[in-house]
């Protein structure tokens, strides 16, 4: 690990740290300020880094950072944040679909079975957000569907793959989390872990980065 990239995950874990202190502590305003930083340090790791993927992946993280913003204690624009976050994944699912275009359904039914089952869950508790939610499903769906279609299909960067299937992966538990936060019963320690795989997804799914040619 180069002294950039390493000072870049201390700053990010140290931001991450406070920001925990802040959420326990109620201190929105702190809070507000702590949030974005572990991604931005992500983004920053992955600025000089060139190719279409890259600038994919950059776009979906400059979205987090302004979703990471909306939803914050201290402004708490729901809808907004939803939207910013939708739009991160969508940039995601064109890094992921620029690294392969197979469609690989079978990978697809169990992400299917998940999607289905979660919005069914929410949705006797989401009243007029059914629809928003519901778009928001399927587009995370089709995250992880594309990021798992790309395992196999490059070789030579299994391991880059596989750290972007499990960050989509991680990062619809943790917008699973959101939703139980938001619609069912908030929880302190509920927002502790979706925090946590949040981030670990941001840093798996930039990690995945694939090679420019």
């Amino acid at each position: 690990m180069s002294r950039r990239s390493t000072q870049l995950l201390r700053t990010g874990l140290v931001a991450a740290v406070l920001f925990f202190v802040a959420l326990i502590a109620e201190w929105k305003l702190a809070g507000l300020v702590l949030k974005p930083i572990p991604v931005l340090c992500v983004l920053a790791w992955l600025w000089p880094l060139r190719g279409a993927d890259a600038r994919r992946l950059r776009l979906g993280l400059v979205l987090s950072v302004l979703g990471d913003v909306l939803l914050a204690e201290a402004i708490d624009l729901f809808i907004a944040g939803l939207a910013a976050f939708l739009l991160a994944h969508v940039a995601y699912v064109a890094a992921f679909v620029g690294r392969t275009r197979a469609l690989h359904l079978l990978r697809l039914a169990p992400i299917a079975v998940f999607g289905w089952s979660v919005y069914g869950w929410l949705a006797p508790n989401l009243g007029e957000l059914r629809g928003p939610v519901l778009a928001y499903v399927i587009v995370i769906c089709a995250m992880m569907w594309r990021a798992a279609a790309q395992v196999g299909e490059r070789p030579g960067e299994e391991g880059r793959a596989w750290a972007g299937l499990a960050g989509a992966i991680a990062f619809a538990l943790s917008d699973t989390l959101i939703a139980v936060n938001r619609f069912i019963a908030w929880s302190l320690g509920v927002e502790l872990l979706l925090m946590v795989l949040y981030w670990v997804a941001q840093v798996l799914i930039a990690s995945s980065v694939a090679r420019e040619e």
